[in-house]
């Protein structure tokens, strides 16, 4: 492929050398359908395969993660009920998942094995494009949310995969401060909303909102296609081009992120989580302080975000850190640098606190802010955040998870917001001028710019609740009374049905004629 322009329906856009992953970068653009691809080409054997879409939710009812689910459970070529459950037992994958962002949904997978990989490639891709979930209701019913009741003189009650792991999620403190950061800090835009799903609003979710959300999104025009490692890149392209995309005419895809614009003051929430009635509530609040850092596109910034990240908060010698615990507020304080998101947030967050203590919490980490912004950052605290982070970028060691995997996930960053992919790939040039910083105040001016004079921030607290989770499900049973009460005895007949159809659905086992789709 040295000299060429156009391959198998595909056009070359760019061929960038990326020493720092011993590889060769290629960006093409899939003239007929509008699929962007990326292949990172190397001698890596362990190769990844990922089709991502940018599925920007409008709503709480967790349509992007159920539909992630709904895509794996049966498609055109396999016709299982969960082609990927027999996938996993007979599979040579290094790798084997789909994830739910807040604005993207990624499908990729790892194989050592050239056959097994092309298998997968094909599985998923056949998932994305022609997914049963289209046809098939109990898909929806099985994956986001149905009705369930056995007998005429049970109560209604709500029942379905993701329904039931969000309700667990978002009673665990941690899943809900987080997901009420990104509501406080994002109000107006997609991230203001719960992309998992929040339970109140997953049943809300009919048959046809969530087909339209399939048709609007999981088409190529829409897609980002990553290939890594040593194979035969021309083969994957004819197959991609034959197989599946030239399927598909160019379309305009409206999933464009918006940015949240810039809040005037702080804004200051508070919010509750549930406990049990008999538990003590003394210091369990959460404070969190949060702001809205830069923008993903900007990559200098977001390696001296995550320098700071560390030599601020994450060490012993940490100094805002040190005064945070020194004051008492609470147990322990945490920090988290999310900077899978167009705009990135950061935030300071203590545990084991009480609410009126958020005051004293914000004027402390702005007052530290501002000394350390002053009088200077201490240099060897400084270099050793560098070194460790360029330890770690140039051993690219992510423990189980194949780095082709987190190389993939890296591109995104820029890549889903049409910045160039290969961006977050090299770093070389961004760490020298992290070590030039050093001397030229750029770490100051950084705390300065992104956090003292920075005003789209919010201070929320997070306090226990004994009376939410039984207020909760007292509001729930009563709604579904409600609608119990409302229907006819046919219609709670055609319930009763339904839930017993899709047990047995469930109970039954797959087809060998079905099996043997996926064993090809």
């Amino acid at each position: 492929m040295k000299d060429i322009d156009r391959i198998h329906g595909f056009k070359l856009l760019k061929k960038v050398d990326i020493p720092e992953t011993d590889s060769v970068a290629w960006t093409f653009e899939h003239e007929k359908s509008g699929a962007r691809l990326f292949f990172l080409q190397n001698d890596d054997d362990n190769k990844v395969f990922s089709i991502s879409f940018r599925t920007p939710p409008v709503d709480d009812t967790g349509v992007a993660h159920i539909v992630e689910h709904s895509t794996l459970c049966g498609s055109r070529k396999y016709p299982l009920k969960e082609p990927f459950v027999e996938l996993v037992k007979g599979s040579l994958n290094t790798f084997l998942n789909a994830m739910t962002y807040p604005d993207k949904t990624m499908y990729p997978v790892a194989s050592r094995n050239d056959k097994d990989f092309q298998n997968l490639m094909d599985v998923y891709l056949d998932a994305v494009f022609y997914p049963s979930m289209r046809e098939n209701p109990q898909v929806l019913m099985q994956e986001g949310w149905h009705y369930e009741i056995e007998s005429p003189d049970e109560p209604l009650t709500y029942s379905g995969v993701v329904y039931n792991e969000m309700k667990g999620a978002l009673s665990a403190p941690d899943d809900l401060l987080e997901s009420r950061i990104m509501a406080s800090l994002y109000p107006d835009t997609t991230y203001g909303h719960e992309s998992g799903g929040d339970p109140e609003a997953i049943p809300q979710l009919t048959q046809e909102q969530f087909v339209a959300f399939h048709s609007r999104y999981y088409h190529p025009s829409n897609s980002y296609i990553y290939l890594y490692g040593d194979m035969d890149i021309e083969s994957k392209l004819a197959y991609l081009d034959e197989e599946y995309l030239t399927h598909f005419d160019r379309i305009t895809v409206p999933s464009q992120i918006d940015r949240q614009p810039a809040f005037s003051e702080v804004v200051r929430r508070s919010e509750s989580y549930p406990v049990s009635a008999d538990e003590d509530t003394a210091e369990k609040t959460f404070l969190s302080l949060n702001w809205v850092t830069g923008d993903s596109l900007g990559a200098r910034d977001m390696m001296g975000l995550e320098i700071l990240e560390h030599a601020l908060l994450r060490t012993a010698a940490a100094p805002l850190r040190k005064v945070l615990i020194d004051a008492q507020l609470g147990k322990d304080v945490d920090s988290n640098f999310e900077d899978d998101l167009l705009q990135p947030y950061f935030s300071i967050v203590i545990n084991n606190a009480e609410a009126d203590r958020a005051e004293r919490f914000y004027t402390l980490v702005m007052d530290t802010l501002r000394k350390l912004a002053d009088e200077g950052l201490d240099r060897t605290l400084m270099e050793a955040s560098i070194n460790l982070l360029e330890f770690r970028l140039r051993e690219s060691d992510f423990g189980s998870a194949p780095k082709g995997l987190i190389y993939g996930i890296r591109i995104m960053k820029t890549w889903l917001y049409d910045g160039e992919p290969e961006t977050y790939l090299g770093y070389e040039s961004v760490l020298k001028e992290m070590k030039a910083g050093l001397d030229t105040g750029y770490f100051e001016d950084l705390i300065r710019r992104l956090f003292l004079n920075n005003t789209h921030r919010t201070l929320l607290t997070l306090a226990p609740s004994k009376t939410m989770a039984a207020e909760r499900e007292a509001e729930q049973e009563k709604l579904l009374a409600q609608k119990k009460a409302a229907m006819s005895p046919a219609e709670i007949e055609s319930v009763i049905a339904a839930t017993k159809t899709l047990k047995e659905r469930q109970q039954s086992p797959e087809t060998e004629e079905a099996l043997k789709t996926i064993r090809c």
